[in-house]
């Protein structure tokens, strides 16, 4: 459980797990989207859960992203995962049309913000596999909190990628970096559920975004993006920066 998921709102200070049992419903609107349109289309199938861990339940996994890539040749599947049970992704046929988004943040944050996820060296692992098995994997780096020893630690995760990705990983990597959000709801919540947990929201670093919601200043923000941009340089040299937000 996240400090600062959105999932927690919905369901209040439970780590709920909600599960589909139309599935295949779904996908097959997916599937005659994806015929109809013009373009090649990416489908979002992780915004619910993360569905490496959900599959520890429904196992339903492997099913549905096979259901999905043999009733079109057209579209592409996605979803981020903060977990390394890819059992189910080992031996589909995906074609270059399935990305995992492996969704990475520095050990500290991770101990003290992302619960009982997996731990860094098991995300970078996942990496690895899945890059050898031909999945365009993508590195979310996510979500960024600005932290007192915010530079150490980025720093230190970026080193720590460029000493531990594989030479397939490294070929073309594909970022994704995501500032984090935080809300009212968010600290009433946190506050009750793990009071001796460190303070994810600053009067200092946040402003308001509408009724009840805080996001990083554009001037933190930006300071930061920088600082973010300078280290993946020096780490990396084959590259892409899809967006920072």
């Amino acid at each position: 459980m996240c400090m600062y998921c959105y999932l927690v709102c919905n369901y209040n200070k439970c780590s709920y797990l909600r599960v589909f049992v139309n599935t295949k419903e779904i996908l097959s609107k997916l599937i005659k989207f994806s015929n109809n349109s013009d373009q090649e289309l990416v489908f979002e199938i992780g915004s619910n859960s993360d569905l490496l861990l959900e599959n520890l339940v429904t196992e339903n996994l492997s099913d549905n992203i096979n259901y999905f890539l043999n009733n079109t040749n057209k579209g592409k599947l996605t979803f981020p995962t903060k977990f390394k049970f890819i059992e189910p992704l080992l031996n589909i046929k995906h074609n270059n049309r399935v990305i995992p988004r492996i969704s990475l943040n520095p050990e500290y944050i991770i101990n003290k913000v992302e619960f009982r996820t997996s731990n860094l060296k098991d995300r970078v692992d996942t990496i690895n596999i899945l890059s050898e098995l031909g999945y365009p994997v993508y590195i979310l780096i996510a979500p960024i909190i600005i932290t007192d020893n915010f530079e150490k630690i980025y720093s230190e995760l970026f080193s720590y990628l460029k000493n531990n990705l594989s030479k397939t990983s490294k070929k073309h990597i594909t970022f994704e970096i995501i500032f984090m959000t935080y809300s009212y709801v968010h600290r009433k919540i946190n506050e009750e559920a793990f009071p001796n947990a460190i303070k994810l929201y600053s009067t200092e670093l946040m402003t308001n975004r509408g009724i009840g919601k805080y996001h990083y200043k554009n001037s933190v923000k930006e300071t930061a993006k920088k600082f973010l941009v300078e280290c993946i340089n020096k780490n990396f040299d084959n590259f892409e920066i899809k967006y920072i937000v």
